[in-house]
């Protein structure tokens, strides 16, 4: 169990790397809490600080939520299996959300949640990434296709009769939760559309 915990722990903090603010400053010199809605998640980090660095930020997050997983399956650590395997994801998420690293604020858990559903379920993972594709390019809202994905993530679960329905349940929530901001600026129609799709 002290394998278990220090993995799970390993997960938060690795999930609390704050990669748009690290690559932004890196690479650009732009701190993205500074500009648009100050979050520092990949959309912010796609606005401002380009395509090619936005997008490595994505691929950093969604890597956060998925890499324990993939190795633990990869058999390339063993650990106790009463434990549900995306808990592992979970704690990445949950440290996305709560960055140890940024006073406990962060982002809106969307690339890191599905980070751990590619490797959980890459079926799923496809219909999901053209819910939210398809839903971006009918809306031009980010956060309307994140919150379509969300649902989708426990709609699905409970269609396919998957033991992750609780998980996809709190993950979802986790998402609706932290786009609270986003959802009034669509009522006052103040909300940022997409323009590269």
């Amino acid at each position: 169990m002290i394998l278990e915990v220090s993995l799970l722990v390993l997960a938060y903090i690795v999930g609390s790397i704050p990669f748009s603010i690290v690559v932004g400053r890196l690479f650009t010199g732009v701190d993205v809490r500074k500009h648009g809605s100050g979050n520092p998640g990949g959309t912010n980090a796609l606005r401002y600080l380009g395509k090619k660095y936005g997008l490595l930020v994505v691929f950093l997050d969604v890597l956060k939520g998925g890499w324990l997983i993939l190795i633990i399956k990869l058999g390339w650590i063993t650990v106790d299996p009463s434990i549900p395997i995306i808990l592992y994801g979970v704690a990445a998420v949950l440290g996305h959300v709560f960055s140890v690293f940024l006073r406990f604020g962060g982002g809106k858990a969307v690339a890191t949640s599905g980070g751990l559903v590619i490797v959980l379920n890459p079926l799923m993972a496809l219909i999901l990434a053209i819910v939210f594709f398809v839903v971006l390019k009918l809306t031009k809202y980010v956060s309307v296709a994140s919150t379509a994905t969300a649902l989708g993530l426990v709609v699905l679960s409970a269609i396919m009769d998957l033991p992750i329905l609780p998980y996809s349940a709190f993950l979802c929530l986790l998402v609706l939760i932290r786009h609270q901001s986003n959802y009034r600026k669509l009522l006052r129609k103040e909300e940022s559309k997409i323009t590269w799709l």
